[in-house]
């Protein structure tokens, strides 16, 4: 297990910001990114202050070495899970379990939800987002998994505890994760969600259906919604709710940028990884002073 006082999660402007106010504090944050995120997808930024005609990809990677030329530490690695335990919160990655005293999320606010018909009537009627939130309402019942990658075999280990019967289904997607040997998996295009009031199963699209009394959705890698949700942070329409100084009711985890409530801009999410830098210097200081 790696010890660390501040962990990010998330190598986007939110998260590149907060980490340079950590380490102008004399505090070393580590930085976990699986990718750079919506900015890629920006061609040209016009409207961040300084910086006219820059692509989102070439702004994220000037802010990751700038960090780098702070010697702090940037990993790219896929966060799926989070907990908080004896005062920390214990982060497991794809290959690494760390310890941090303070956290920011920090992935921005994407949500992967399946171009599946009736999939958002069941939300909250059988289909869930977060494992660990929603596994006690389905013990012992017929459980699904849509996903294949590291995220969603994360979740599979939580439903195991709980029940007997879980099934990954991936949607015609590739196996990227590991998961448990005795789990089946099926492969298979889903056409549809069916029930009345609740959910009953999966329609595929050669006609074939399969019965189910829970969906687990964990396509891609685990947003900062649904971080949060696993630690049962309040989330509104999929933003983390936050106070001015960008912390969530939990001690020790701050969330900034486009996970949070207001506009989606990179101007945004450098001031909100600003506050959340500073408050971070604040709690550990503290913790370590025993306040």
């Amino acid at each position: 297990m790696k010890q660390t006082d501040a962990l990010i999660i998330g190598k986007g402007p939110a998260g590149i910001q907060a980490s340079l106010y950590l380490k102008r504090a004399n505090v070393s944050p580590i930085i976990i990114g699986k990718d750079i995120g919506a900015s890629e997808q920006a061609h040209k930024i016009d409207n961040f202050y300084g910086l006219p005609g820059i692509s989102g990809n070439d702004l994220i990677e000037q802010g990751i070495k700038q960090a780098q030329d702070l010697e702090i530490e940037v990993i790219t690695d896929e966060v799926t899970s989070i907990a908080y335990e004896d005062d920390a919160y214990i982060v497991k990655t794809t290959h690494t379990i760390y310890r941090a005293l303070t956290v920011l999320l920090a992935t921005g606010a994407h949500r992967n939800i399946p171009r599946i018909r009736r999939i958002r009537k069941f939300e909250g009627k059988g289909i869930s987002y977060c494992a660990v939130c929603d596994a006690y309402f389905f013990r012992n019942k017929k459980l699904a998994v849509l996903g294949a990658g590291d995220y969603a075999a994360s979740e599979v280990e939580v439903l195991l505890s709980i029940s007997d019967d879980v099934t990954v289904y991936t949607n015609g997607e590739t196996i990227t994760g590991e998961f448990p040997k005795d789990v089946k998996i099926n492969t298979d295009r889903i056409r549809s969600v069916y029930g009345e009031k609740k959910l009953e199963g999966l329609e595929f699209r050669d006609g074939s259906n399969v019965e189910l009394e829970g969906l687990f959705v964990a396509l891609g890698g685990a947003s900062s919604a649904d971080l949060a949700q696993k630690l049962g942070i309040e989330v509104e329409a999929g933003r983390i709710v936050v106070n001015e100084e960008m912390s969530t009711i939990m001690p020790g985890l701050y969330a900034a940028g486009d996970c949070t409530p207001g506009v989606q801009q990179i101007a945004k999410a450098v001031g909100d990884g600003c506050v959340a830098g500073m408050m971070m210097v604040n709690y550990i200081r503290n913790v370590k002073r025993g306040l």
